[in-house]
């Protein structure tokens, strides 16, 4: 969070396979063998052997086909889809829940929808009080002029990524910041606000990308990387966001 502002969290088939059982070659039986003749008398002309009868097939066995289990024939239950997983949706929402406008912004390759906070109360709102940041989502905060930045986790549920850049589109630093034990019942507001650590830009910034914890590490951002964005446009944006926000 940007102090004395109090910037919030983050700107962030397997197919079922049958068994089927295959049946054995045909096994065959040895030959029936008929019990030998009798011996013959002393002196008595010997009778010549019976011939054997021919070699019989013995019947082959039925083929054994296995009945598939209920889990076999259970189609594969589809991986269910979590908030961090939500794909962006093809046209780009006018306005976040929070009523703030959205940008849709290349980073490291990859598109994410960013609340532009630009107002003062937009960028001491931020994301505090937020139970998640989704991958893809985050917020964008954007300052009236270049200066030294320093944000905080003020009421903050989850952690979060912060890289600030200035006004040439390079990234000053990078951190991910850690949940802070929340305000207690017997602790003054100036009290907790003081035992927060901050986490500064290094130098002089304009702009303050926060991201679900982890991202910029993913996305190979780090402290000297270029973001190569409409950075007039996203200027122009703000503009009319810190002038709504000052007529309300």
């Amino acid at each position: 969070m940007h102090e004395p502002l109090v910037a919030a969290l983050a700107v962030m088939g397997v197919g079922t396979m049958m068994a089927v059982g295959a049946s054995l070659p045909p096994t065959h039986a040895g030959q029936s063998v008929q019990d030998a003749p009798k011996q013959a008398p002393a002196g008595a002309p010997s009778a010549p052997p019976p011939e054997a009868p021919p070699a019989q097939d013995a019947p082959s066995p039925p083929a054994i086909v296995p009945t598939p289990s209920a889990d076999e024939t259970r189609p594969a239950a589809t991986p269910p889809v979590t908030p961090s997983d939500d794909p962006l949706p093809p046209q780009i929402p006018n306005l976040s829940e929070a009523g703030l406008p959205v940008v849709r912004l290349a980073l490291g390759g990859e598109p994410f929808d960013l609340e532009l906070a630009a107002s003062d109360a937009a960028i001491a709102k931020g994301l505090s009080g937020r139970e998640r940041v989704r991958r893809h989502r985050g917020m964008l905060f954007v300052m009236p002029y270049s200066r030294e930045l320093g944000f905080w986790m003020v009421d903050c549920l989850v952690p979060i990524d912060i890289a600030y850049v200035n006004e040439q589109g390079i990234v000053t630093g990078v951190h991910t910041m850690k949940t802070e034990p929340l305000q207690r019942a017997d602790e003054s507001r100036g009290a907790y606000e003081v035992r927060l650590p901050r986490y500064p830009s290094g130098a002089k910034a304009r702009y303050a990308i926060e991201l679900a914890a982890g991202e910029f590490a993913r996305l190979g951002i780090t402290k000297g990387s270029e973001i190569k964005v409409d950075w007039q446009g996203v200027n122009t944006v703000a503009r009319a966001a810190r002038l709504a926000g000052s007529k309300r």
